[in-house]
């Protein structure tokens, strides 16, 4: 890559993979949504809901999210209140966004880390929803590489911030 190419090396592939999840997470929303419609009208004109709808919305939710949180950190779609570091200049904010992104990278490492061994306590004790009885260490089992993911785009980020390459501030 030259050396004024806007991407890290692991970019790339990196940015595809995190795209692809949050379509999934966009699809898992999408079926959610179908369901909820489908429970609503069941319980409106039959008095029949889905059989614990409630239970699927919440493991589909975080999912979802978990889906999308690392797509969301290579486009710079969080949230940012600049209040006090929107006059500041060009290169303290550049500082700022570094140190962001590594914020972010270490978080979802540590968040990572924690949940796949509360994950696996879940799959040793059995642990199931209260209603269907379905296993909640699935759930994990999708949202612990994905924070994996979003722990490498907050490198990515922060290694493109560092040279100039990527701003969370517009």
């Amino acid at each position: 890559m030259a050396p004024g190419d806007s991407k890290t090396v692991v970019s790339g592939p990196l940015r595809t993979l995190c795209r692809w999840m949050a379509v999934g997470g966009g699809i898992v929303l999408a079926l959610l949504a179908v369901m909820t419609v489908v429970s609503v009208l069941g319980r409106y004109f039959f008095g029949r809901p889905i059989q614990g709808d409630f239970e699927i919305t919440e493991l589909g939710c975080a999912v979802a999210i978990a889906l999308f949180l690392p797509y969301c950190q290579l486009a710079a779609g969080n949230v940012v209140v600049d209040f006090f570091t929107g006059a500041a200049p060009p290169r303290l904010r550049r500082y700022l966004d570094v140190a962001g992104c590594l914020l972010t990278a270490c978080v979802a490492a540590l968040f990572a880390w924690r949940l796949a061994l509360g994950g696996y306590d879940m799959l040793r004790y059995n642990d199931q929803t209260m209603v269907l009885g379905i296993p909640t260490w699935w759930a994990f089992a999708v949202v612990v590489p994905s924070l994996a993911l979003l722990a490498l785009a907050g490198v990515d980020t922060a290694l493109r911030a560092w040279r100039g390459q990527f701003a969370v501030h517009s």
